[in-house]
C-alpha cells in the first residue's frame, strides 16, 4: 500500500510553468535601476475615480484560511481602499497557476499570493518588479522598519525585494491529546526528537490502532527542516549547486524512511494529511499554522484537546525550522495602478492586516510591533501557546532555497520526486540522492 502513495503523491508535484511577457506601459526603471515612481498615492489614487486592482490568493481556496483572507480584502475595501479610491478584486488561484496563464493572456495581474522557491524564475519571466524599484523609498523604510528582519530577507533576490512576506509558518508538531493520552502518554511532554517521536508513535499505533505520525513527502517545505536540522545543506549560498546529498542529508533522509516503514506513520497526500489529523484519527502532524483555526474546530467539535509543539531535533542537534506560506510579489502597468498596490501591501501587512491574518488563519504576525500591542494581538498570542512556539521558531530559522531562475520548475520537481520515492519505495537514499543531485547540478551547470 505504501508503495502505491508514490503514484498519488507524484500527483501532486507542480505542473507546468506557462510563461509570459510584462505587458505594455509597465513602468520602467531608470539605467541605474533606482526608483522612478516616488510620488505618493495620495496625490495620484483619485476616490471619485478608483483604481481596481487585481489580487491572487491560493488562500481563497482553503476552507480553513478563506473566510480571513475575505474578510482582510473586503475590510481594506471597505476603509482605505474607498478612502484612497483602490478596488481590490480577488482571484481564486488554488494551484497557484492561474496568475501565469493570465499574464500570458496579457490580463491584469498586479499582485499575487506567491510561494518563495520559483521567486526567481517568475520575477525573470513574468514582469515581477523589486518594492524598491517602484514605491516610495520613505515610506517602504518606515514600513519595513516594522518587520522581523528574518522574514525581510526570504524575499530578497541580490539585495532588493522581490517577495514581502506575508502569510508565513515554521513547522509545527501537531498533537491529539486524547490519542496521546489513550497511549499512556502526556501531550503536555511532547516529543522533542525525532527518536521520541518515532516511540510516540509507535506506541499510540500499537495502543489506539490509529496512525501516530504524519509528514506528507509532498509538503514540499518541512521536508528542507529536516535535513537543515541534522546539518545538511541543501543549496549552495550562490545557489548555483546542490548539496543534499551529504552524510548528513542522507542519515536525515533515512531516519524519515524509517519512520515511514515503522507502520506508525499515515499514508497520503498533504491535503489528505490534514483531513485525516482532523477527524481525530492521527497522533501526530507537522504542518504549518495556516491550518490552526481548522484543527481547532475539528477538536472543540469532537472534544479532543490540541497541542502544538516545536519542530523535532535530531539527538544532540538544535532543530532548524523552516518557512512555509508566501510573498506579496507585484507589478503595475502605471503609476495608478502602483499606487494603488502599494496602498494594499500596506493594509495587508499592517497591523490591523496582522491582526486578522493571525486571529482568523494561523499565520505568524511578522510586525513586530502588534505581538506585544493589547490593541491588536497581545491577548491572542498569550492565550494560544502554539502561536508562542511559531514565535519562537521565527528567530532562528533558515530560508527554503529559492531555486535558480532558468531551471526552477525542473528543480523542485526532481527534489519532490525524490523525496517522494526515498520515503514511499524504500529506495536506497543514497543512491537515489546523488543522482538527484548530479541531475539538478548538470541542469544548474556545475
Amino acid at each position: 500500500m505504501k508503495r502505491i502513495g508514490l503514484l498519488l503523491l507524484s500527483a501532486a508535484l507542480l505542473g507546468s510553468l506557462l510563461t509570459g511577457c510584462q505587458s505594455d506601459g509597465t513602468v520602467t526603471q531608470s539605467p541605474t535601476g533606482s526608483n522612478t515612481n516616488t510620488a505618493s498615492g495620495d496625490s495620484i489614487l483619485d476616490p471619485e475615480n478608483p483604481t481596481t486592482i487585481s489580487f491572487y490568493s491560493y488562500s481563497l481556496s482553503y476552507p480553513t484560511m478563506k473566510p480571513g483572507m475575505e474578510h482582510l480584502i473586503a475590510e481594506f475595501n471597505e476603509t482605505v481602499g474607498a478612502e484612497k479610491g483602490v478596488i481590490v478584486e480577488s482571484v481564486v488561484d488554488a494551484s497557484t497557476t492561474q496568475f501565469k496563464a493570465d499574464i500570458a493572456a496579457g490580463k491584469q495581474v498586479n499582485i499575487v499570493q506567491h510561494a518563495f522557491p520559483t521567486m526567481d524564475e517568475d520575477v525573470q519571466k513574468l514582469g515581477f518588479q523589486a518594492y524598491e524599484d517602484i514605491f516610495p523609498a520613505d515610506e517602504l523604510a518606515e514600513h519595513f522598519s516594522h518587520f522581523n528582519t528574518n522574514a525581510l530577507s526570504l524575499g530578497q533576490i541580490d539585495g532588493k525585494t522581490y517577495g514581502l512576506a506575508f502569510t508565513f509558518s515554521t513547522p509545527i508538531l501537531y498533537l491529539n491529546g486524547a490519542l496521546f493520552e489513550q497511549a499512556g502518554l502526556d501531550p503536555n511532554d511532547p516529543p522533542s526528537t525525532w527518536e521520541e517521536v518515532y516511540d510516540c508513535a509507535v506506541a499510540i499505533k500499537e495502543k489506539t490502532g490509529v496512525d501516530g505520525f504524519g509528514l506528507a513527502p509532498d509538503n514540499g517545505w518541512a521536508t528542507f527542516g529536516i535535513l537543515y536540522s541534522n546539518g545538511a545543506e541543501v543549496l549552495s549560498e550562490d545557489r548555483t549547486e546542490a548539496m543534499f546529498a551529504s552524510e548528513e542529508g542522507i542519515e536525515a533522509m533515512e531516519m524519515w524512511q524509517n519512520l515511514y516503514e515503522s507502520g506508525a506513520h499515515a499514508v497520503g497526500l498533504d491535503k489528505d494529511l490534514q483531513e485525516q489529523f482532523m477527524a481525530g484519527n492521527l497522533g501526530m502532524h507537522i504542518q504549518s499554522t495556516s491550518l490552526l483555526s481548522g484543527f481547532q474546530s475539528a477538536a472543540d467539535a469532537a472534544g479532543w484537546e490540541l497541542y502544538g509543539a516545536a519542530m523535532p531535533a535530531f539527538e544532540g542537534k538544535e532543530a532548524v525550522p523552516v518557512n512555509s506560506g508566501s510573498s506579496l510579489m507585484v507589478r503595475g502597468s502605471s503609476a495608478e495602478e502602483i499606487a494603488a498596490v502599494w496602498e494594499f501591501v500596506k493594509y495587508a501587512s499592517s497591523e490591523e492586516g496582522y491582526t486578522i491574518i493571525t486571529e482568523e488563519i494561523g499565520y505568524l504576525p511578522l510586525r513586530t510591533d502588534v505581538v506585544d500591542d493589547p490593541n491588536y494581538l497581545k491577548g491572542f498570542v498569550d492565550s494560544n501557546p502554539i502561536i508562542q512556539t511559531n514565535l519562537e521558531q521565527l528567530e532562528r530559522i533558515q530560508p527554503c532555497p529559492i531555486w535558480p531562475a532558468a531551471n526552477a520548475t525542473e528543480l523542485t520537481t526532481l527534489f519532490a520526486d525524490m523525496v517522494t520515492q526515498i520515503i514511499t519505495t524504500g529506495a536506497d537514499a543514497e543512491t537515489l540522492m546523488k543522482r538527484t543531485q548530479g541531475e539538478m547540478n548538470k541542469l544548474m551547470g556545475a
